[in-house]
């Protein structure tokens, strides 16, 4: 992999942005390298960031955060601080890479007070909110446990999509970073399900609109159990927006066995389709882990998994416009290339990163997201 900044021009309403970090070289250089080309990128797109999330060594953050202010120079654009998420890079340390997704609009900032805590942003067709580690802005107080503090990071985004006009389902896209997920992804499971199901999105009475998701391992610099990402959306009158959750042919639905996620949504907005595919593992029609020990078995399967998706929204693996690779150990890394190699993605936007997966069996995992013309 051997990329800088890729970036999605198909489509007339969202960007998606990648930076992977190539050099082995200090944080700070290689963020305000990084920001420099994202912010001109945005700018000569007139788009403004919705989502922004970081991914490298946690002890990187403050010299990343140096990098970032001095290239973007103090930008409203750019306000709203981004998600950090612990993940090393494979093979050194510092920064793992970069993942932006804007839109082209009228924009603004949500806050609170002195917090900023996301934007809104009303394109031609849609009116979108980005939510950055919600959890920043649950109630005070150390939470009891990590469950509790996954609760806590759900019902303080509940209440600021109503705050906005919108609800859990008009959320397209969650991505939830749990640290130290091992130790309890179950409960973790429990507690979205529980409110998923409060909320009217599953259950008997359910109407199955749940968003595609991320959970993964990933510490933040603030010392929480959990940071939530999420991407919402609604149709302007008149505009083009329609949302379908999409279905694996190699895969059972992950509420089967109590992970409240949809395997991938696809998104209609004005002239593109984007297709949200959830974090993908290695695991069967029946939900059981595949080629245990096996990495490169691992990730060939979840890749055909992914292509499986997409090809059930008319797309292909070519349509990837952005990704990320979480990876158990870090000496798979090569491997990892010749995969992506005979994939025919070595020049993938992917940003590749160390993480645990959700299960201890599991070597592997990737999300990401395609984007193609509406036909």
């Amino acid at each position: 992999m051997r990329t800088k900044l890729k970036t999605s021009d198909v489509g007339s309403e969202l960007v998606l942005l990648s930076w992977g970090e190539t050099h082995a070289r200090s944080p700070e250089a290689a963020a305000e390298e990084a920001y420099a080309a994202i912010a001109e990128a945005c700018g000569s797109r007139e788009s403004s960031p919705l989502q922004e999330r970081v991914f490298g060594d946690l002890s990187a953050a403050p010299a990343v955060a140096t990098g970032r202010d001095r290239a973007l120079r103090g930008s409203s654009l750019w306000s709203v601080p981004p998600t950090f998420v612990a993940g090393a890079p494979l093979g050194r340390s510092g920064l793992a890479g970069i993942t932006v997704i804007a839109a082209r609009g009228a924009s603004r900032l949500v806050t609170e007070g002195e917090a900023r805590l996301g934007r809104v942003v009303e394109s031609a067709s849609a009116r979108f909110l980005g939510l950055a580690d919600v959890g920043r802005f649950a109630p005070a107080g150390p939470a009891p446990g990590p469950a509790e503090d996954a609760a806590r990071s759900i019902g303080a985004a509940e209440a600021l999509l109503a705050r906005e006009g919108f609800s859990f389902r008009d959320v397209a896209r969650t991505w939830f970073f749990l640290r130290d997920i091992l130790d309890w992804y179950g409960p973790f499971n429990d507690v979205r399900s529980a409110a998923f199901r409060r909320i009217g999105l599953i259950g008997p009475d359910g109407d199955g609109q749940i968003p595609a998701s991320t959970g993964i391992e990933g510490r933040n610099a603030r010392g929480g159990w959990c940071a939530l990402d999420l991407l919402a959306m609604q149709a302007r009158a008149g505009g083009r927006l329609a949302v379908r959750r999409l279905h694996s042919r190699k895969q059972n639905e992950a509420t089967e066995y109590g992970s409240a996620f949809a395997r991938a949504i696809e998104v209609s907005l004005g002239d593109a389709r984007y297709i949200f595919v959830s974090g993908t593992a290695s695991i069967d029609a029946r939900g059981a882990t595949v080629h245990r020990g096996d990495f490169e078995s691992q990730a060939r399967y979840t890749l055909e998994v992914v292509e499986a998706l997409l090809e059930g929204a008319g797309a292909r693996l070519a349509h990837l416009a952005q990704a990320t690779a979480f990876i158990k150990n870090p000496d798979d890394g090569r491997t990892f290339e010749r995969v992506l190699a005979r994939a025919g993605l070595a020049e993938a936007p992917i940003v590749a990163t160390v993480a645990d997966v959700c299960r201890e069996d599991l070597l592997f995992e990737i999300d990401a997201t395609a984007v193609v013309p509406a036909g």
